[in-house]
């Protein structure tokens, strides 16, 4: 009996140790995130690399993901859902830089909405995250529709 239980604790320590290490390992390949799933269903065509130019398909962009760097966009797009909003997402050469500017923009009703949404600066803060951004927001027409804007050099 006494040795039964022995190989019993032997036995949930190898598995205890099995699964802490497997843990660091399946990391470190990048693994399944929620920019992966926004790269699904033909919405890798409104993100944008952090590198750069543009997705040529859903594979490049799933790739982007899983490598743990979210493309420019993911969290603008989700939040402007959020907000029921309407997401569209350029990139184009700034005339008085070399670099080129990529920018969102986000489209939403207030009300319902507040002028200033909170969670589309946030989520422009983590899209540009770790370069120079720009936010703001500003009414259209004197209507009730405002538009977010981020833009950063890429």
């Amino acid at each position: 009996m006494h040795r039964l239980r022995c190989l019993l604790v032997i036995g949930a320590l190898a598995l205890a140790v099995s699964a802490v290490a497997a843990g660091p390992a399946a990391a470190a390949k990048g693994g399944n995130n929620d920019t992966v799933k926004l790269c699904q269903k033909g919405a890798w065509q409104t993100l944008l690399p952090d590198s750069g130019g543009a997705f040529s398909n859903q594979g490049d962009c799933v790739n982007d993901g899983a490598q743990g760097s979210a493309p420019f966009g993911a969290a603008g797009r989700l939040e402007c859902g959020n907000v029921g909003g309407s997401f569209v997402i350029s990139l184009f050469p700034d005339p008085s830089d070399p670099r080129l500017v990529a920018e969102w923009n986000c489209v939403y009703m207030v009300p319902p909405n507040p002028t200033h949404p909170r969670g589309l600066q946030t989520a422009c803060s983590a899209d540009t995250s770790g370069s120079v951004g720009v936010f703001q927001t500003e009414q259209i027409n004197a209507s009730d529709q405002w538009v977010a804007l981020c833009a950063e050099f890429v």
